[in-house]
């Protein structure tokens, strides 16, 4: 092999090698204790109009006034305000404080709601709020109303 030759396939190689996964990608969050029901609702293909079952999963901060608290501190700081109205009357997004949850109104749903978002406005908080956070907005937003899990139809 020619010098000109040995030298460009070095420079094939180190190219190749250097264009590997630099591990740019954000790695998986750790699965807790709390964030666990979001695999359970991931495959269950929740959907407005689903015929599936909804997985049994109950927010573990429902009657806890402090938990409420920091709800309502999230549903503020958040803005949730602007889109389903302070008291979740509704505006441009959906009432909260109504029988009617188009994509239903147990706590896995509104849990799945909050952390992967919901076409036509309703954003993903999953990069934001984890675990914890969101079953204390969840709780929040299901003292707003009845909501009472099931389906729009």
């Amino acid at each position: 092999m020619t010098r000109p030759h040995a030298l460009a396939a070095s420079l094939v190689a180190i190219l190749l090698v250097s264009c590997g996964d630099r591990g740019d990608s954000a790695p998986e969050p750790p699965a807790t204790w709390l964030a666990e029901p979001l695999a359970a609702v991931r495959t269950s293909a929740l959907a407005a109009g689903s015929q599936k079952a909804v997985p049994a999963i109950e927010n573990p901060y429902t009657d806890d006034p402090g938990a409420l608290a920091q709800g309502r501190q999230l549903f503020d700081g958040f803005n949730c305000a602007g889109c389903h109205g302070s008291a979740g009357g509704g505006g441009m997004g959906p009432p909260l404080a109504d029988d009617d949850w188009i994509y239903g109104g147990s706590d896995a749903q509104i849990y799945a709601t909050i952390i992967q978002g919901r076409p036509n406005g309703m954003p993903s908080f999953g990069q934001v709020l984890t675990g914890e956070a969101v079953w204390k907005l969840a709780a929040y937003v299901k003292s707003l109303g009845p909501g009472t899990g099931e389906n729009q139809e």
